[in-house]
């Protein structure tokens, strides 16, 4: 790898014109919602204070959408400075080759990708879950007081088997309309639990009039209670995270329900493709240095070199692209998780690679 004063100064080239990028796109993405926003907050009685407020909840989201596009133009800036002010030139003149240069960059690359990695799976799922309450609590009051403030639910899956519910409290401590439907390992039904409700006290669930059917060796068996307990991995914090199914989860949340540890109300495949694409949108922005390099050709004879530009970010917002529609198809369950996280990295990895062979020998 390189080192000395060259590899700082490269180093520190792409440094400020990766965060120069990211900053005006930041401030342009809190500018465009606060466009949007702002009436409602005033609406609220929030006031200066609740915009500052709602910007600086919406602030990691804005940062973690903004970090690839901000990669891929802050590395062509970068190559097309040393290219226009003919520093390139100089360096290749000195034997160095442009892997060596890439190299040199790849640290940087590494340390957004970490950033919007932490951000991402540690501050954004926190950020807004806060927005999501703050915003629901400052909600102005029903004009029908007689309006109920409870949630309307309908699937999800337990490890007792899969839940339909037809209302459930704000809290997520009270179920109305319970039914539970046990299958065992291989998936067959094995039974029916209906319950007029289902109540969260002393850290356990109660069903309140409960019918139970079992199914068994060719025999039926049907018993009825006015109080039973019932044992599952259901906590009220996975109903109140079921309520906004758009907040994001992070990587920990979605190994706990792929385990089964957690509640999850959509197909295992969502949750699969979602945490492989965690793991995978890091290694996807440290490949956008890669798609950068036709901008080391920018600068020719003729000024002909605009399409170079042009190859380069075209390419990254390909891949944005691509990764974003293989993600659907993944969650989904039309292609494999891993497929649909992995592809992007393997297609346009190779792309990057094989721009980084052809021009490291011109």
């Amino acid at each position: 790898m390189m080192r000395g004063p060259l590899a700082a100064y490269l180093r520190r080239l792409l440094l400020s014109r990766t965060i120069g990028v990211l900053v005006a796109l930041t401030a342009l993405l809190q500018l465009l919602e606060m466009l949007d926003v702002t009436t409602d907050i005033l609406k609220r009685h929030l006031g200066l204070a609740g915009v500052l407020r709602y910007t600086m909840l919406r602030l990691p989201t804005e940062l973690v959408l903004s970090l690839p596009l901000a990669m891929l133009v802050g590395s062509l800036f970068t190559f097309y400075t040393l290219a226009r002010h003919h520093e390139y030139v100089a360096v290749r003149a000195a034997g160095i080759r442009l892997r060596s240069v890439v190299g040199a960059m790849l640290p940087v690359a590494v340390l957004f990708a970490l950033l919007q990695f932490a951000i991402a799976d540690r501050i954004v799922p926190r950020s807004e879950a806060a927005l999501a309450a703050w915003w629901q609590s400052t909600a102005p009051p029903a004009k029908d007081p007689d309006r109920k403030q409870d949630r309307q639910l309908s699937w999800f899956r337990t490890d007792d088997g899969l839940v339909s519910v037809k209302q459930a409290s704000r809290d997520g401590r009270h179920l109305d309309g319970v039914t539970i439907y046990r299958r065992d390992a291989d998936g067959r039904f094995t039974g029916r639990i209906s319950a007029d409700a289902l109540d969260w006290q002393d850290r356990a669930w109660s069903l309140s009039r409960m019918d139970s059917i079992s199914l068994g060796d060719g025999t039926l068996q049907r018993e009825q209670q006015a109080q039973a307990p019932w044992r599952s991995n259901l906590q009220p914090s996975d109903l109140r995270r079921l309520d906004s199914p758009s907040l994001p989860m992070s990587s920990a949340t979605l190994l706990d329900v792929l385990t089964g540890a957690r509640v999850g109300d959509r197909p295992l495949s969502w949750y699969r493709t979602a945490l492989y694409r965690s793991y995978a949108a890091p290694l996807l922005l440290v490949l956008m240095l890669l798609l950068a390099l036709p901008s080391t050709q920018a600068v020719q004879r003729g000024g002909h070199g605009g399409g170079a530009l042009l190859l380069a970010l075209g390419a990254g917002l390909g891949m944005t692209l691509v990764s974003g529609l293989l993600g659907s198809l993944g969650q989904g369950g039309r292609l494999p998780a891993a497929v649909a996280a992995g592809l992007p990295l393997l297609l346009f990895g190779a792309l990057g690679l094989a721009w980084l062979y052809r021009y490291d020998r011109l």
